[in-house]
Parts: structure tokens; C-alpha cells; sequence
């Protein structure tokens, strides 16, 4: 039988909440919606004369903050061997690719993952994905989490820690402390993957990122 296509993709928005519908069948069609602290531009910071009296406040010093924007990034694993077949991001060791053909009854293990590469703690970070259920089964009972530095992270690295990480279950059941950082439901369509707190749900923990740190996910899904 020859395999249906698989394609991964993305919006990152990291002021709003961004969705895209899934719009291609056999997809494991993620519509990224994403919370993280919001891109900081450059400032400039002047004194005013608020109380509005005689005395002009002359402008005081410029202040310039810059930021690195945090990514969200996915890849697709086989579940035999760990190697990555593809990635959003077309990383080279990921076969520079965003797709890959797989037949029916195929596992896959699915990664996602924040790397704050700066240096300063990213807090309340939230995200959630949708899993196309028509084209996908996924693996009851199979998140997981892991962390690890940012410095030397690659996706097989990445991969390694999530993969031999925290197992989670999938009920929306963390309360603070608890660790329980991801929750699926599977009862509606398409399934939907919620890491972090989430308004519209009873929510997980806090997922709060360190400077130099990976977060990572990742779950299993089989090709219908």
C-alpha cells in the first residue's frame, strides 16, 4: 500500500493567539495557538511633566531592551530507532524536510518543544495543538515531558530527554506544583493538546521555561 503524506506545520504569533483550521486530510494538522512573553522591541524612555506645573522635566537617558523571540518547534519521529523523518523548521538532520510518506498502521512519535535560548526565565508559557483524529490515532497514556539545556540542544538530543521523560496522563488534572504540565481530549474533534494553563479548561500546571532551557513534549500517534 503506498503511504498518504505527512506534513507538519505552523503559526507562531507571540503577541495573540493565532489558529489555522486543518486543511489537509492525513495531516497531523497542528493549529499552533501559542501564549509567550511578548516580542520586546526597542524603548525609548523620556521623562514627561505629568502633574502638568511650571517645572519642565528635561528627557532623561535612552534605554534600549532588546529580546530573542522564543520558537515553537515540531518534528516527526519514527518510534523504532528514534530517527527524525521531518521537521517544521526543514532541519537537515530531520531530512530537510517538512513531510514524509507513511503507510497506514505506521507509529510515529511526535516531539514539540520551547527552547528559551535567553537569558533571562520565560513564565506561564502556553500552547495547543490539534491532532487530526481522521488521519491519526493517538496513543492513550503516551505524553511525556522533559527539559534540558539549550546550549548543544538538537532535535535528537531534545528528542532523548522528552522521550525518556515525565510521564503525564492526558486528563487536565495539574494544579499548581503538580507537574502535570499537558492534557488531551479526545472526545472532540480534532483532538486537542493543551500544554500549559488553559482558560477554556479545567487547567494544567504552570509551565514556566528557565534561561538556557528546552521544553519538550512528545506522544505518540498511529497512522490510520
Amino acid at each position: 500500500m503506498g503511504g498518504d503524506r505527512l506534513s507538519l506545520q505552523d503559526i507562531i504569533n507571540m503577541k495573540i493567539i493565532s489558529k489555522i483550521p486543518p486543511s489537509l486530510a492525513w495531516v497531523l494538522a497542528f493549529t499552533a495557538t501559542v501564549v509567550l512573553p511578548g516580542i520586546v522591541q526597542a524603548a525609548t524612555n523620556n521623562a514627561t511633566n505629568l502633574a502638568g506645573g511650571t517645572t519642565t522635566l528635561t528627557s532623561s537617558g535612552m534605554v534600549t531592551v532588546t529580546s530573542t523571540p522564543l520558537t515553537l518547534v515540531k518534528a516527526v519521529f519514527d518510534t523504532v530507532g528514534g530517527t527524525c523523518l521531518a521537521s517544521d523548521d526543514l532541519d537537515p538532520a530531520c531530512n530537510s524536510t517538512a513531510s514524509v510518506s507513511v503507510p497506514a498502521g505506521r507509529s510515529l512519535k511526535f516531539l514539540i518543544y520551547v527552547n528559551n535560548s535567553t537569558g533571562v526565565s520565560a513564565t506561564d508559557v502556553r500552547f495547543q495543538d490539534l491532532l487530526d483524529d481522521v488521519g491519526f490515532t493517538y496513543a492513550v497514556g503516551s505524553l511525556k515531558w522533559g527539559t534540558r539545556a539549550s546550549a548543544g540542544a538538537t532535535k535528537s538530543n531534545i528528542f532523548t530527554v522528552a522521550d525518556g521523560g515525565t510521564a503525564l496522563t492526558d486528563a487536565f488534572d495539574g494544579s499548581t506544583g503538580s507537574n502535570e504540565y499537558a492534557g488531551i481530549n479526545t472526545a472532540v474533534s480534532p483532538d486537542n493538546l493543551t500544554v500549559g494553563g488553559n482558560a477554556v479548561s479545567p487547567d494544567n500546571d504552570t509551565v514556566n521555561i528557565a534561561a538556557g532551557t528546552v521544553f519538550a513534549i512528545v506522544f505518540i500517534a498511529v497512522k490510520n
